[in-house]
């Protein structure tokens, strides 16, 4: 199983590069101050994690007009704890195709809107979260620091080693988003 896998891994990031390469947008740089559409895409398969996103959410609902998470579930089914009100929504293992991509139907509406910045907490890439990022229509795209992220995103915050979690990505992002300043 495991030769089966790094295959299934090699192609699916040959589809991702070719997709990057037919990408084009306008990068709109944006800090939280006039933002008025954010987008937040997050790995939820961990409760804990989960809670540190629906914190923040709800946190930036009380400033921004419009926010809506989107959440990849590593495992064939959601957990009790996704079943959560209107601005999260999710995808898990049993909706990916062959390759691991999500389905169109599952994922338009949320790449298909034009938030003014893109929240990326992912701190272990994974193939449909990459894709999201890519096809996202989000002016400003800001997310962790990674080789893998170069091409997906329009800033990316570096971490120490030890201090990589969701929670210290949150605090760096916010507070680099709150502090850009508009001449």
């Amino acid at each position: 199983m495991p030769m089966f896998e790094s295959i299934k891994t090699r192609l699916a990031n040959r589809r991702l590069q070719k997709a990057r390469a037919g990408e084009t947008r306008r990068v709109r740089a944006c800090g939280l101050e006039l933002a008025n559409k954010v987008g937040i895409l997050y790995d939820a398969t961990d409760g804990e994690q989960f809670e540190v996103v629906r914190k923040l959410l709800f946190n930036l609902k009380n400033r921004i007009p419009v926010v809506k998470a989107l959440g990849y579930v590593d495992s064939e089914a959601l957990s009790d704890f996704h079943i959560q009100p209107l601005e999260f929504s999710f995808f898990c293992r049993k909706d990916l195709d062959r390759l691991g991509f999500p389905p169109e139907e599952t994922i338009a509406e949320f790449c298909n809107s034009d938030f003014d910045i893109l929240l990326c907490f992912d701190i272990v890439e994974k193939i449909p979260l990459s894709y999201v990022k890519l096809h996202s229509k989000a002016g400003f795209k800001v997310g962790l620091y990674s080789e893998a992220n170069s091409d997906l995103l329009d800033v990316m915050i570096s971490l120490d080693e030890e201090n990589i979690s969701v929670e210290e990505l949150v605090k760096q992002m916010v507070h680099y988003l709150e502090n850009i300043r508009y001449e």
